[in-house]
C-alpha cells in the first residue's frame, strides 16, 4: 500500500505558499470544455486571442467530442470518444487531442486546470456515461468498486505520456496547474455533500490522486465546485476544508446583477477564505446572464467585485470567434446564457488586465508565476 502521508517538508512548503500575501497579485482565466474538438486552425486563433488578453489559465475536460456538430458557435471538427466507454478500458486518443491543446497553451505561457470527469454525467440525461450506466447517480459515490474504478481512471490520466508534448502529465508541472477531483462532484445528488460527504469520498479520492501524482509534486488538487453552484451549500464543506490532500477550494457561483447585489462576490470570497484555512481559493466558474444584463458592462462590474475579494477566477466561458456555419446566441441557449465571444463586444483584455493586476489575498506565484 502506498503511503497516504506527505512529508513534513512538503506540508511546510504548501502552508507557506498558501499563506496570505500582501504583495501577491490575482489572475483571470477561462473555461472551454470543447477546445480540443476544434480544428487546429481554430484552436490556434482562439489561443492567440486569449493569450493577447493576458489569460493565465484555461480549464479543460478529458471528455468526448462530437465531430461535425456545432457547439456554442464553434464547429467541432474532431470526433473523440469518452475516455472510458467500458470501465477500466481507456481511449487514449481522447487524451492525445487534449495533449495537443495543452502543448499549444503551454507555448503561450498559459497553464491548465484539468477536470478528469464531469459529475453532471451522473444525472442520467443526455450526458450520462459508463459510470452512470454501472452505478447510477448516488451509487458512484458510495460503491467501493466504483470508487476504485475512478481512482484507476485518474492514475491512467496522470501517467499518460503525451503524443504531442512527449511529457508524462504528472511530470508536466510547467503546463498543469491543477487537477479537479471531478467537475462539480455530487451535483447529481447534492444531499451527499449537504450531509458533509459522510462516506469520505472526496478526501479518499484526493488521497489517491496525491499518491498518483507524488507527494512532492507541485501540481495541485482542486475541489472542482462541490455540489455545483454555491447556492447548494457545498462549496466549503468540512469534508473538503479538513482534508489535507485538497489544495484548492474551487468555487462555482452564478450571481445576480451587481447593481442589485453590491459586494456579492467580495462577501462570498471573504467567507470562502475564512473557511478554507490554509487552502488556496479560486472562483472556477462564474458567468453573466446575457438575458438579464448587457454583458460587456456586467462582466466588468462583477469581475471588479471578484477582484475586490482578492481571489482569482475563470470565466464560463470565453467562446471562440463565431463560426458562420454555427449560428449561436447565448440569450437563446436554454441551459447556458453566459458565454462571451472573443473578438466580440466585451473588452475582455481590459477586464483580464485589471484582474491580473489586482491585489490577491493569497500568493499563487509558486505555481503560477506572474
Amino acid at each position: 500500500m502506498k503511503s497516504t502521508f506527505l512529508s513534513f517538508c512538503a506540508l511546510a512548503a504548501w502552508a507557506s505558499s498558501s499563506a496570505l500575501a500582501a504583495d501577491a497579485t490575482s489572475w483571470m482565466g477561462t473555461n472551454l470544455y470543447f477546445l480540443q474538438g476544434l480544428s487546429d486552425s481554430d484552436q490556434d486563433a482562439y489561443i492567440d486571442a486569449i493569450a493577447s488578453y493576458g489569460v493565465k489559465v484555461v480549464r479543460v475536460w478529458a471528455n468526448r467530442q462530437s465531430g461535425g456538430s456545432c457547439e456554442k458557435g464553434s464547429k467541432i471538427e474532431k470526433d473523440l470518444p469518452a475516455f472510458e466507454t467500458t470501465v477500466g478500458e481507456y481511449n487514449f486518443e481522447t487524451l492525445d487531442a487534449l495533449d495537443l491543446v495543452m502543448e499549444k497553451l503551454s507555448q503561450k505561457g498559459i497553464k491548465v486546470v484539468i477536470s478528469p470527469h464531469d459529475g453532471n454525467s451522473l444525472i442520467g440525461d443526455y450526458r450520462k456515461d459508463v459510470y452512470y450506466d454501472n452505478w447510477g447517480t448516488s451509487g458512484f459515490y458510495t460503491n467501493s468498486v466504483a470508487r476504485d474504478a475512478y481512482k484507476n481512471r485518474f492514475d491512467a490520466i496522470v501517467n499518460y505520456k503525451g503524443k504531442h508534448s512527449g511529457k508524462v502529465w504528472k511530470d508536466w508541472t510547467d503546463a498543469i496547474l491543477a487537477f479537479d477531483i471531478q467537475n462539480e462532484p455530487m451535483c447529481a445528488d447534492t444531499s451527499i455533500c449537504q450531509n458533509n460527504d459522510e462516506s469520505g469520498w472526496l478526501c479518499d479520492i484526493a488521497l489517491s490522486m496525491r499518491e498518483s501524482l507524488g507527494g512532492n509534486n507541485s501540481i495541485k488538487i482542486a475541489t472542482g465546485g462541490i455540489g455545483g453552484d454555491e447556492s447548494h451549500g457545498c462549496t466549503v464543506i468540512d469534508a473538503a476544508t479538513s482534508c489535507g490532500q485538497i489544495d484548492i477550494i474551487a468555487a462555482h457561483k452564478y450571481a445576480g446583477l451587481q447593481a442589485d447585489n453590491g459586494g456579492q462576490w467580495s462577501g462570498s470570497a471573504a467567507n470562502w477564505l475564512e473557511k478554507a484555512g490554509d487552502k488556496l481559493v479560486m472562483v472556477e466558474e462564474w458567468g453573466v446572464d446575457a438575458t438579464a444584463a448587457y454583458q460587456p458592462d456586467e462582466f466588468a462590474a462583477q469581475a471588479a467585485d471578484i477582484d475586490a475579494g482578492g481571489v482569482p477566477s475563470l470565466y464560463w466561458q470565453f467562446l471562440a470567434a463565431q463560426n458562420p456555419d454555427c449560428p449561436y446566441d447565448p440569450k437563446s441557449d436554454s441551459g447556458d446564457h453566459f458565454g462571451i465571444f472573443v473578438e466580440g463586444d466585451a473588452d475582455i483584455g481590459s477586464v483580464v488586465g485589471k484582474s491580473n493586476a489586482a491585489a490577491a489575498k493569497q500568493d499563487w506565484s509558486p505555481i503560477l508565476p506572474n
